[in-house]
């Protein structure tokens, strides 16, 4: 009988926020606890330490002053690559005339085109051409010059009625002062010819001449350009070999 007057004996209000307190103290003791584990995990997590290291070094970096840091555009300038390509030089020659340099003596070089056919192109891009037999003849007018005796082979995938003499003239594309200058050096001295040294490809793909006018050389001179030849290789091996 006590137990029940003590129980009604409290106001209802007073009895409600009773139950309520009871009811809200283990809601609380469980969210407590899912903050502390969540806080330990987050701390223990290795992706959570990356992540957090990762803020310290961007903090760290936006914090920095201007002057320790490098400006964008000179490490751009430093590291960019040129736009243009240096071209690798390549040997664009195609025939040498070895034996001029040996029997004559070089006195003046010149460049000039020369009037070719079709097939006579394709034969000296496959290496069918040989001037060592070959000299130039200025026009008695000295208005042009014709390359003569110099062979160039047949091509082998052209007909016959395409195909070019093989030995025939051919036309030097010189200026008239040009090939009245040389007409005149080769009649007043004696001794003089010309002769063509190589035939290459110049840099819009075009196949030139090289021409000189040149003295014979005797047997003395011949000696001579051999031990000067001698001399400078020893000379050259001497240098290569010595060592401070």
């Amino acid at each position: 009988s006590h137990f029940r007057v003590s129980s009604f004996s409290h106001p209802p209000s007073q009895s409600n926020n009773i139950m309520i307190g009871a009811f809200h103290k283990p809601l609380l003791c469980l969210l407590l606890l899912y903050c502390f584990h969540g806080s330990i995990a987050f701390t223990l997590h290795p992706l959570a330490r990356q992540s957090a290291s990762q803020l310290q070094t961007q903090t760290q970096t936006l914090t920095r002053t201007p002057s320790s840091s490098v400006p964008t555009r000179l490490t751009t300038r430093l590291f960019a690559k040129s736009g243009k390509k240096k071209k690798k030089p390549t040997d664009s020659t195609m025939c040498v005339n070895r034996s001029a340099r040996r029997n004559y003596e070089i006195l003046e070089t010149l460049t000039a085109g020369i009037s070719l056919k079709g097939t006579e192109v394709k034969s000296i891009r496959d290496g069918k051409m040989t001037i060592v037999d070959g000299w130039v003849k200025p026009d008695k007018n000295g208005r042009s010059c014709t390359l003569m005796n110099v062979h160039i082979g047949k091509h082998s995938m052209s007909g016959e009625y395409f195909q070019h003499e093989e030995r025939r003239p051919r036309d030097l594309l010189l200026h008239k002062s040009e090939a009245r200058r040389l007409l005149q050096k080769t009649e007043k001295q004696a001794g003089l010819t010309i002769v063509p040294l190589k035939v290459f490809l110049n840099d819009d793909n075009r196949i030139k001449v090289q021409i000189a006018l040149c003295r014979g050389k005797n047997v003395r001179d011949k000696r001579a350009d051999i031990k000067d030849r001698e001399v400078k290789r020893d000379m050259g091996r001497i240098i290569k070999n010595f060592r401070i």
